[in-house]
């Protein structure tokens, strides 16, 4: 009777320890998906249609976004570029000080930028 109880037992400590992995896994699942819920509405607040911004402006904000792209040190995916009138406003995180003051750095030395609003967070 002992071996039949102790096989019992140890198929009772696997399926505890099989319960444990899901709800870890669940967990993970869960915060992924708000993330990408938080993340991805993140811009719809201020949304504008890129017909409503003039032409000078996005291709003022696609130049500075390319020059950051180049940037190796930089992971340009996570900052936001946004101009007005020679405005320019950066979004976004970055892993580093130095890499907020490269990404503001390269924004200023491309061509008909006035000001840089350099609002990314170093995380």
């Amino acid at each position: 009777m002992k071996p039949a109880s102790k096989f019992c037992s140890s198929i009772t400590i696997e399926m505890t320890n099989l319960n444990k992995q899901k709800k870890r896994y669940i967990y993970l699942i869960f915060y992924l998906f708000i993330s990408i819920v938080v993340n991805g509405c993140a811009g719809l607040h201020n949304a504008k249609t890129v017909e409503e911004i003039p032409q000078e402006d996005v291709v003022l904000a696609m130049k500075i976004k390319a020059k950051l792209i180049e940037a190796k040190e930089l992971n340009a995916a996570a900052i936001n570029v946004e101009a007005s009138n020679g405005l320019v406003k950066l979004r976004g995180f970055v892993e580093t000080q130095s890499q907020r003051k490269l990404a503001h750095s390269i924004t200023q030395k491309i061509p008909n930028v006035k000001k840089v609003d350099n609002q990314i967070k170093v995380q």
